[in-house]
């Protein structure tokens, strides 16, 4: 009997203990029906010593639309000049690197043949003219048959096409610019025997030179004859060349999809022929548009970001990272489709290595007083280079 009331004892013992830590878990827990049942604690970023970034205001501006492409410039009159007959070269008149004109004599070969051919020609070609003419007086007064005045015009007839022949080959003997331009290449010296179809010379003319590039054909509705352009050289640095649409082609690749355009420049500078370029074509510029300093941007995978900022409940300034979608981009600024409104502060230098929610100090801030409450932060307010309109006051999310 004592031994059955001790095992109840420690039934109810254990029992009792069962019920008190139920007790204590109910209603107290996160998320359950209960009171305080739904409550969930502020986020707070990670702990840690703030990292040290450079900020600037996001604000408004204009942009352009730009199209980006790459080319090899090329010259659109370009010609090789090739010799059209065979005789030693015995006056070189030009080198490279000369600009000519239209017609100019670049050199001259050695001409004792082609000279006396010519005065032979010509003098049968007189003689031929007078017979022709004694025939034609006596013809007209019916004293000749018609077959020797039909002879004697044959005659004069094939003396000057013989005449013709001979000036022209007197005339081959002096080798002239078919265009005007650049002497880029010469491959003869005085004293060569040139034979006929031999490259001499090659003539650019640099004024010619265009960059050719290819686009999509979505962007056909956008192109237009004489839009601006813009055109850069990795070899001359960040040098600009302005530039214009010279042509556009009617028809689009079907098998590619793009459409040929070529772009002219206003003046070629130090650019040339063969160098490769990339080429802007300014579809349109956009007024009033929100904008991003490119040094914001970050890349994971392939997909863009910015950290933009926000003060935590305790007032620590810190950075959260954002998708960044650009609906346009140049040279300094982007255009984000969403996520950013005029005023947030973004991250523009030390974003290397920052994470979601780190704590963030602006460079130009003063390290805060050791005895100074923890919850207190200074708020830049830096504005972005080239926006316009004041910049706008730090908001906080």
């Amino acid at each position: 009997m004592r031994l059955k009331i001790i095992k109840s004892i420690q039934i109810l013992f254990c029992l009792g203990l069962f019920l008190f830590f139920t007790g204590c878990d109910t209603g107290e827990s996160t998320g359950k029906s209960g009171k305080g049942a739904g409550k969930i604690a502020p986020k707070k970023g990670p702990a840690g010593k703030p990292v040290l970034v450079e900020l600037a205001t996001v604000q408004r501006g204009s942009i352009e639309e730009v199209l980006e492409r790459s080319a090899a410039l090329q010259a659109e009159e370009q010609v090789l000049v090739l010799a059209r007959t065979q005789n030693p070269a015995v006056e070189l008149l030009v080198e490279e690197g000369d600009l000519v004109e239209k017609d100019q004599i670049l050199l001259r070969l050695e001409n004792d043949a082609q000279k006396t051919a010519h005065t032979r020609a010509n003098t049968d070609l007189n003689k031929a003219r007078i017979e022709y003419e004694r025939v034609d007086q006596l013809y007209t007064q019916s004293l000749i048959s018609e077959s020797d005045f039909v002879n004697a015009k044959f005659a004069y007839d094939q003396a000057k096409l013989v005449e013709e022949e001979a000036r022209r080959q007197l005339e081959f003997t002096e080798v002239r610019a078919p265009i005007k331009g650049t002497i880029t290449s010469r491959t003869v010296k005085v004293g060569d025997k040139v034979t006929t179809g031999t490259p001499i010379f090659e003539i650019i003319d640099l004024d010619s030179t265009v960059a050719v590039i290819h686009v999509p054909e979505q962007y056909l509705p956008k192109l237009r004859k004489g839009m601006k352009a813009r055109l850069f050289s990795g070899t001359l640095g960040d040098k600009v060349f302005d530039g214009f649409v010279k042509r556009i082609s009617p028809i689009v690749d079907a098998d590619a999809g793009t459409v040929k355009v070529v772009v002219g420049l206003d003046e070629l500078g130090a650019l040339s022929p063969g160098m490769w370029v990339n080429v802007e074509l300014i579809l349109q510029e956009k007024q009033n548009a929100l904008l991003i300093p490119k040094r914001a941007i970050t890349y994971s995978v392939d997909q863009t970001f910015a950290f933009k900022t926000y003060t935590d409940e305790e007032g620590q300034l810190r950075a959260q990272r954002q998708l960044v979608e650009p609906l346009n981009v140049d040279k300094d600024f982007l255009e984000p489709k969403e996520g950013f409104i005029e005023g947030d502060l973004i991250v523009v230098a030390g974003h290397g290595a920052l994470k979601d929610g780190a704590a963030v100090r602006e460079v130009s801030e003063p390290k805060p007083d050791s005895n100074a409450s923890a919850n207190e932060s200074l708020k830049p307010k830096k504005p972005l280079k080239n926006a316009e309109g004041a910049a706008a006051q730090v908001k906080s999310n």
